[in-house]
């Protein structure tokens, strides 16, 4: 199932402007870039998640980008 910004936004209580700043930033690294309509699917979904709650427990966006780069994907 593909979600868009908003659908995605909702499933981890946030916004899509807080999504756009996660896939900006290379924290989905299953969404190398941002499209025009980006859907989301369930593999975007799992590091979407994974990503919100590691800045949401205090780490930093720099924190979550060397730890992705580490997972080696």
């Amino acid at each position: 199932m593909k979600l868009t910004l908003a659908e995605s936004a909702k499933q981890i209580n946030s916004r899509p402007d807080v999504i756009c700043n996660y896939i900006n930033n290379g924290l989905v690294p299953t969404k190398p870039r941002l499209s025009a309509e980006p859907l989301l699917d369930d593999t975007d979904m799992y590091w979407l998640d994974l990503v919100h709650c590691f800045i949401q427990n205090g780490s930093s966006i720099d924190d979550v980008n060397q730890l992705i780069k580490r997972c080696n994907i």
